[in-house]
């Protein structure tokens, strides 16, 4: 029982709400002026939004859908105003059938300043058979206010108790005169709508970085690039423009600027809005990309250094695509059209932009294949050496060991050879040791050994692959192949292992007295009386016997070396 009396009480409820507003009919003068009347009677008891309900009641053909809704229900409040203050209206003397096209409640010409101003308050039938006030009689409202300023409302009519009307009756005259298109008051609230715009600006920009710097704390951030980043003040700038902007627009149609005014006004904002939203979410994407990359730095993975920047640099590209549209739109441009030509025209664009769109793709590839990433030394077809330093949608930048740049196109990157240094997992290092020709042969056997067990204690070289022999007899010298691999991530540690590496060889050979040879030149006087060759025969048997002698005194190679088991 209780629930349909619930039901009813609702039902009854909207019931009333509905009596309150009068059917749409605009097929007399009287019933559109009816309808005006009932309406506008709810917006003077309290229900303030139903002044936007009457725009179906103007002429507004001179007006675009932004200005319409705002200048309705002004248009609405001021129409309804002036009505009190002229006459009771009699619906029943207003006519159903006039015999012309438009109907005049009043026309007249009125005193002001010592100047006659033309007025009306009329109603005409338009090309959909409906009855609505003309649009002199929106451009007279302004000259009727002015003119029926201090004179009081009617008997028998429900007063205008808002605010507005309060501020109005209050007004100094002089006020409500037009200088430089707007009205004295216009001008003074322009002004007081900027000062408030100026102070949200710049509450909302330090709650900004205040907020922002917070989030960072909270998730255990390292600060320092972030804190470098929001020192800069254009980082907060867009935020606190964005809201000065929003607070402007919000607050700019309680001025009641005239429609070509407020129309100019309302597209400058649109495109300064549209401009300042994407100056914030590049910021916003700065910072995302910025936090990322701090993360990416965390993970041995450096896929994400080129991925991050890529997209940053995507996403920027689409933010001022959809920009360059809202813009468009904004200024009345026909973009569906503009887009249109764009479609017939797309073989010509795509035929001049062939290069740019090779170089697009030649992005992705680098993207999906990863041939390189951020820091990575690279060859380039024998001719370009250095380290990436940025791949972005159009070219790849590389610095140079001489510290030049070189911007090599996406395009070229994918028919191109690419020798990666960086993703190599061990960096070779072969020399050789050149001795003394005196050195015994013991001694390099036993220096030999020593340089293989200082591979192995090495903990960044590579212990599974590695070969140290006697290799060869120069002029000079008694040569020792080294052949190792270091285990290190870049070129620094590289050099820094290497360094450590030959100090420890030239003190093994310090320790085991071993000398390193250089290239010399001996100079020996020739003689002839004291040089005497013994007559000697061809005897291939006694060769075999030198042989056998060597074979008896030598020390053979042990049978298990220190990289035995290893190699």
């Amino acid at each position: 029982m209780k629930f349909i009396s619930f039901i009813l009480s609702i039902f009854l409820i909207i019931s009333t709400h509905a009596s309150e507003l009068p059917e749409k009919d605009f097929s007399s003068p009287r019933s559109s002026m009816n309808y005006f009347l009932k309406v506008m009677k709810t917006y003077k008891l309290g229900k303030k939004d139903n002044a936007k309900l009457t725009a179906d009641v103007f002429d507004l053909s001179h007006l675009n859908e932004d200005l319409r809704e705002i200048k309705a229900k002004e248009y609405a409040i001021k129409l309804i105003n002036i009505l009190d203050k002229i006459e009771y209206i009699d619906i029943k003397k207003i006519p159903l059938k006039p015999k012309h096209d438009i109907w005049y409640f009043k026309k007249q010409n009125l005193l002001i300043d010592n100047e006659y101003a033309e007025v009306e308050i009329a109603l005409f039938k338009s090309e959909q058979n409906k009855w609505l006030f003309t649009k002199d009689t929106l451009f007279s409202l302004n000259t009727y206010e002015l003119y029926l300023k201090d004179k009081e409302i009617v008997k028998n009519v429900v007063a205008d108790s808002s605010f507005r009307q309060k501020i109005i009756s209050y007004m100094p005259t002089f006020l409500l005169k037009e200088n430089l298109f707007l009205k004295n008051i216009q001008w003074l609230g322009l002004i007081f709508i900027f000062l408030v715009s100026f102070i949200v600006d710049r509450i909302f920009r330090h709650l900004i970085m205040k907020k922002t710097l917070s989030f960072f704390e909270h998730k255990h951030i390292k600060l320092q690039k972030i804190k470098e980043f929001f020192d800069n003040e254009n980082y907060s700038r867009p935020f606190g423009l964005l809201a000065n902007i929003i607070v402007f627009r919000l607050l700019l149609p309680v001025l009641e600027i005239n429609a070509k005014a407020l129309n100019i006004i309302l597209i400058g904002t649109k495109v300064v809005m549209a401009i300042i939203v994407v100056l914030a979410i590049t910021k916003v994407l700065d910072i995302i990309c910025l936090f990322l990359l701090e993360k990416a730095k965390e993970t041995e993975n450096k896929f994400d250094d080129i991925l991050i920047p890529l997209i940053n640099k995507t996403m920027r590209f689409f933010i001022y695509a959809f920009a360059v549209i809202y813009i468009g739109d904004a200024l009345n441009l026909n973009m569906k059209n503009i887009l249109a030509g764009m479609g017939i025209g797309g073989i010509a664009f795509a035929l001049a932009a062939k290069d740019t769109l090779s170089n697009l793709f030649g992005s992705f590839t680098v993207l999906m294949d990863r041939p390189f990433s951020i820091g990575d030394w690279v060859v380039i077809n024998d001719k370009i050496e250095g380290t990436v330093e940025d791949v972005g949608l159009r070219s790849t930048r590389i610095r140079t060991f001489y510290d030049s740049i070189i911007t090599v196109p996406n395009g070229n990157l994918t028919s191109a050879y690419v020798d990666n240094n960086g993703k190599r997992r061990y960096r070779r290092f072969s020399t050789k040791i050149n001795v003394e020709y005196n050195t015994p042969a013991e001694k390099i056997e036993n220096f030999c050994e020593a340089i293989r067990r200082l591979v192995l204690s090495y903990p960044h070289m590579r212990k599974d692959y590695f070969h140290v022999y006697f290799n060869g007899m120069s002029s000079s010298s008694l040569d020792i192949l080294v052949y190792v691999f270091f285990i290190v991530p870049d070129w620094s540690e590289e050099l820094k292992e290497k360094h450590n590496f030959l100090l420890d060889i030239k003190r093994i050979a310090e320790e085991m007295k071993i000398n390193f040879a250089f290239p010399t030149q001996t100079l020996h006087l020739f003689n002839e009386s004291s040089v005497e060759h013994e007559a000697t025969k061809i005897d291939f048997a006694s060769t075999q016997g030198v042989v056998e002698k060597i074979q008896k005194n030598r020390n053979l190679m042990p049978t298990h070396r220190s990289d035995e088991g290893h190699i």
